[in-house]
């Protein structure tokens, strides 16, 4: 591949088209700064159309947004921040929780056109733009029969999953989609350009080091792995539930999850007095794990309608996730061993989650390839079998006032977990760093202070 990851077909016309979907003579509203870069003013329609964080319950007035289309691009971008003294920040997918990826007053340097995609074969190796969303590598990649890792939401940005982690149905199985990192491009604060074949601290703290506490990321390669032929899940529901039945129901999942093979994933998943327990695996729904995790959880009292079984392609879009903006406020509900950890307050978060709908406590499998990886990287959660997150969702203003105070509660009786996700971020936790990146905070602040020493990207979790 060159050098700036180009291609002579993905032009700003076609980031303009792709990333945008408007038509290109909306282009003089923009301000060309120079040949490589066009940054968007607040009256241009482009600038509103990428304006736009998933929670729509957010909003940001950035000074201007730069739409980059390669290395060159981010590199205008930077400088054209520092020279007219404005604060940035990195937006992809633009999935974040709390809208990290949007500003007020600075520069978004904008990188969801940079969506070029390049599978090798010979390889099996698998090189993405910085801007590529999952729904589009999941197609592109089953359709030569291998699989990255990832997680289930089409629109997600792939750059910011994987700088955090990333997991889904497929990490127990393969590892997190950052144990398949191979090697990143990034620009720096000071417009340089970077490459961590060149520097293996810099690929280490991008697995899972958490997205741009180091500069821009421009293009990733990652390793692929056989994709499964079939996809299986399988659905056990209970409703009208009380506090103790739900938590009597909580630990028996624990139980049930834990001895879980590799191939399966599993979440548990409270909305209001409602319950949905899914398992999936790559392997058969008449091998002899299904069947025992089946026959444990009706055990327990749940029913179920039988199993979805779909080539992996079908699949995944099943869990896609809904492609447009939408209000809630969701965070990490922080890590488990099992349920001893929830075991004293499980009464009452179960009691609070029920007696509000629109909050969601939901809590998914981790463990196997995850915990097994020998893959040097700045995740420092593989111990962990099992991953909290606090979730809602609301239709109306007075709807998120009954809900806001619920999800307050939740966090309080959640205060003595001690590490969380980064890519679910809680702007509220009192030690973040400490809480996201445990016992590798040390030495990812030393490689921040080396290649970002003046802090420019300080609008990321990992400032100094």
């Amino acid at each position: 591949m060159p050098h700036h990851f180009q291609s002579p077909s993905f032009s700003r016309r076609t980031f303009i088209t792709t990333a945008v979907g408007t038509g290109f003579s909306t282009i003089l509203n923009g301000k060309e700064v120079d040949e490589n870069l066009i940054i968007y003013q607040p009256e241009s329609n482009i600038y509103k159309k990428l304006n736009v964080p998933f929670n729509s319950d957010l909003s940001f007035t950035p000074a201007a947004i730069a739409a980059c289309t390669d290395e060159i691009s981010v590199a205008a971008a930077i400088r054209y921040a520092r020279e007219n003294k404005l604060k940035i920040s990195i937006k992809s997918g633009g999935h974040s929780f709390t809208g990290s990826s949007l500003i007020n007053g600075g520069l978004v340097i904008d990188v969801s056109g940079i969506r070029q995609k390049f599978y090798r074969a010979k390889y099996l190796s698998f090189t993405a733009g910085a801007g590529l969303k999952l729904g589009e590598v999941y197609d592109y990649l089953l359709r030569n029969g291998r699989l990255l890792p990832a997680g289930s939401c089409s629109g997600v940005g792939l750059s910011g999953l994987t700088l955090g982690g990333g997991y889904g149905f497929f990490a127990r199985q393969h590892g997190l989609t950052c144990d398949h990192l191979q090697q990143v491009k990034m620009v720096d604060a000071r417009g340089k350009f970077l490459d961590s074949d060149n520097d293996p601290e810099l690929l280490w703290a991008c697995r899972g080091g958490g997205n741009g506490n180091l500069g821009v990321i421009t293009s990733m390669k990652f390793s692929t792995v056989r994709a499964p032929k079939m996809f299986t899940t399988q659905k056990f529901r209970a409703s009208k539930l009380t506090p103790s039945r739900a938590a009597k129901l909580l630990k028996g999942w624990f139980e049930v999850a834990a001895e879980l093979p590799k191939p399966m994933f599993s979440a548990f998943i409270l909305n209001g007095g409602h319950l949905t327990i899914l398992i999936s695996s790559t392997y058969s729904s008449s091998g002899p794990a299904f069947q025992k995790a089946k026959h444990a959880l009706l055990k327990l009292g749940t029913k179920t309608r039988g199993t979805y079984s779909k080539p992996t392609a079908t699949a995944v879009k099943t869990y896609s996730g809904r492609p447009n903006p939408l209000p809630f406020r969701n965070m990490s509900a922080g890590y488990y061993n099992g349920f001893a950890d929830l075991e004293d307050i499980a009464e009452e978060l179960m009691k609070t989650t029920i007696a509000n709908p629109g909050v969601l406590f939901q809590i998914n499998t981790l463990g196997g390839a995850i915990s097994d990886s020998k893959v040097p990287s700045a995740y420092p959660h593989r111990a962990y079998p099992f991953l909290g997150e606090l979730q809602s969702y609301w239709q109306s203003p007075a709807q998120k006032a009954t809900l806001m105070p619920a999800v307050d509660k939740i966090r309080q009786l959640l205060s003595h977990i001690p590490h969380h996700y980064v890519n679910y971020p809680d702007p509220d936790l009192k030690k973040p760093n400490r809480s996201y990146y445990g016992e590798n905070l040390e030495k990812l602040s030393k490689i921040k202070q080396r290649l970002d020493p003046e802090n420019f990207f300080s609008s990321a979790h990992l400032s100094i």
